[in-house]
């Protein structure tokens, strides 16, 4: 059972002085998609959007440091850029633009820009996809190029890319999980990129130089971002999921395989697992059809399967989120179950609808002030109450789709519509 005293923080009760939320990566803290902090509003209106800013085509997620926001957004057919405002007013701080070589992507559900940035204190790291590559870059908080790695790994395309990088202890993790074939499909007829290897890679975060490369067996593309999970002796591995391996826990300084679970699942890790409580829990799945999932114990160092009553409708794009003992599954087609995290119970299931009623979902569910926040594909914004009984508080109207997930910052939620970046909070108070 998790503190009372941490659940009380997230749901708003306590009086105590939050700080700054950490949202320097894709969901948040270690891709939890919670934050502590306090004074969100339920309703998107004139009184609660403190500014609004266009920006490019693209589906990265808002991150965060300090009052900086940064996104990436395709500038041209063939250019790209990181792009940096204020928080306090959305002002365009700086951008850096690179060209890029156009190839395979979804034309409906994926763009050039879809990987969402790293930010530590010295550096911004980007991994993207380019012509048959992955390459990856670091910016300093001025927005100067650091390095650039033109070629991390190969890479043969279905859909594109979407996986956004995380760095720990020094080390930056860049994923390339492809297949040059599926059912009979050929993404390439050249005979060398048939050999290509999916693997995983360590790169220095401060050179971009490549410290270790795990090559793994080629999988179904693969589209989840991991997770950092912290071990007993102090060393620390990175989850990674994806259809040929199964679940792996990766050593993050040498890259070696500390343990693996049910290597061959038979559909594409998309949605993001989570980690709480030294329990891993991800989801399988390949659109409309019956998903499979990774619900593991980790307290050991190795993994331990764990029972799990699977409900209908598991997500395949959203992602997990986790409050306290309880999980929210938020389906691809609108449904929101409320699970009991380590078992799979079903609580609560119940359709989230927006402003104009049946509601469908790529974006992740995210959580702070006692709120989860649900961004639809129909250009809502929907809040549901945090809790063991649905309640929906409120549904807004945004200018356009959300496919990305929204960021969690000291008392502002920021939302990146198909159009528009949204800094939403209440007027009149202190901004940070």
């Amino acid at each position: 059972m998790k503190s009372n005293l941490a659940l009380l923080l997230f749901l708003g009760i306590s009086s105590t002085a939050f700080t700054a939320p950490d949202w320097s990566r894709f969901r948040g803290p270690n891709g939890s998609g919670l934050a502590e902090t306090t004074g969100l509003p339920s309703v998107v209106d004139d009184s609660t959007t403190l500014w609004k800013v266009p920006v490019g085509k693209g589906w990265s997620s808002p991150v965060l440091w300090g009052d900086m926001v940064v996104v990436t957004a395709e500038t041209a057919a063939n250019k790209r850029a990181v792009i940096a405002f204020s928080g306090k007013d959305g002002k365009e701080l700086w951008r850096h633009e690179e060209e890029f070589v156009p190839h395979q992507i979804h034309k409906t559900y994926n763009t050039f820009a879809s990987s969402s940035a790293f930010i530590d204190a010295e550096r911004i790291y980007i991994n993207w996809s380019t012509g048959t590559n992955i390459q990856a870059l670091a910016l300093d908080h001025a927005g100067k190029l650091v390095w650039k790695n033109d070629h991390v790994a190969d890479y043969i395309h279905e859909h594109g890319t979407g996986i956004s990088p995380i760095v720990a202890d020094g080390i930056m993790i860049v994923r390339s999980e492809f297949d040059w074939q599926r059912d009979g499909k050929i993404y390439t007829e050249d005979p060398a990129q048939q050999k290509w290897k999916a693997c995983i890679v360590g790169l220095d975060a401060k050179t971009g130089k490549q410290v270790w490369k795990l090559e793994i067996p080629n999988c179904l593309n693969t589209f989840s971002t991991p997770v950092v999970h912290a071990l007993k002796n102090g060393k620390k591995e990175v989850i990674c999921a994806d259809t040929g391996s199964g679940v792996m826990g990766i050593d993050l300084k040498t890259g070696k395989i500390n343990w693996q679970h049910n290597p061959g699942y038979s559909q594409r890790s998309l949605g993001s697992g989570v980690l709480s409580d030294d329990f891993y829990f991800c989801t399988f799945g390949t659109g409309g059809g019956v998903k499979e999932i990774a619900a593991l114990d980790l307290k050991s160092g190795k993994p331990a399967s764990v029972a799990f009553d699977i409900p209908k409708g598991l997500p395949y794009v959203p992602s997990p989120l986790v409050i306290g003992d309880n999980m929210y599954l938020l389906g691809d087609g609108g449904i929101l179950r409320c699970v009991e995290f380590k078992t799979g119970k079903v609580i609560y299931e119940e359709r989230v609808e927006g402003t104009a009623g049946s509601a469908k979902f790529f974006s992740s569910p995210v959580a702070g002030d006692g709120k989860i926040f649900c961004a639809s594909q129909q250009g809502d914004l929907i809040v549901i109450k945090a809790g063991t009984k649905f309640e929906k508080l409120a549904a807004s109207k945004l200018d356009g789709p959300v496919n990305s997930v929204p960021a969690i910052g000291d008392k502002r939620l920021f939302v990146r519509t198909a159009n528009s970046l949204y800094c939403i909070g209440a007027k009149g108070q202190p901004v940070p």
